[in-house]
């Protein structure tokens, strides 16, 4: 209990001393206003000047970019330009092969369809069906 009464009483003559040095003022000069100003300024100039920086930065890699971009188109037209090419030869020859391949058929049938012809001038069942086929 005694302790605790000393304790207080020290408290108390030490109370007024730490309010004072709670409520101590710290001035603020024109010197500091001034000082503020000079940084902010600094500050705004190193903001406009990393943003000319980097603007000139990217307006070189757009560049760039958009050149790969071209690069990139030209070669994608020249591919497909490759492609058409060769599927326009691939089905060309494929008519011509065709046509081709076709012609000495074309012969031969007509060789047996003559053929047919001079022997159904002899058979008249023979002309009978091919006129009903429509080939006499």
């Amino acid at each position: 209990m005694k302790t605790l009464k000393q304790s207080l009483l020290i408290l108390l003559f030490l109370l007024p001393s730490l309010l004072q040095a709670m409520e101590k003022e710290i001035p603020f000069t024109l010197d500091d206003r001034d000082r503020i100003i000079r940084t902010e300024q600094k500050v705004e100039s190193l903001r406009t000047e990393l943003n000319t920086k980097i603007d000139s930065k990217f307006d070189g890699l757009r560049s760039e970019m958009n050149a790969r971009f071209d690069q990139l188109f030209n070669f994608l037209w020249a591919i497909i330009g490759i492609f058409t090419t060769m599927m326009v030869s691939v089905f060309g020859f494929a008519f011509w092969d065709r046509k081709l391949s076709l012609a000495p058929m074309k012969a031969e049938n007509l060789k047996t369809l003559n053929a047919l012809r001079e022997f159904a001038e002899h058979q008249p069942k023979l002309r009978e069906i091919l006129k009903n086929a429509g080939l006499m």
